[in-house]
């Protein structure tokens, strides 16, 4: 049963985590408008559609896609 509470909070905590990032997207939108035109990676403009669907976006969708994959891969060995 302990497990099960442990699983709810977790759920919990990331469920509050993801409130609180959006409701610092939205002020920032109110503040300065839509999050940035730009990607930090590639220099390309965002599209609207992006940022008003994720109004924090600080990369295009093909760089955030690269950046997801690269945190996901574990570190290579090299043989030596």
């Amino acid at each position: 049963m302990e497990k099960f509470a442990d699983v709810l909070d977790l759920a919990q905590a990331h469920t509050e985590r993801e409130i609180q990032l959006r409701i610092a997207a939205i002020q920032e939108y109110a503040n300065r408008g839509y999050g940035s035109d730009i990607c930090v990676d590639c220099g390309d403009p965002i599209p609207e559609i992006r940022r008003r669907h994720v109004p924090n976006a600080k990369r295009c969708a093909a760089c955030q896609a690269a950046e997801e994959r690269s945190r996901a891969l574990p570190a290579r060995r090299c043989a030596a």
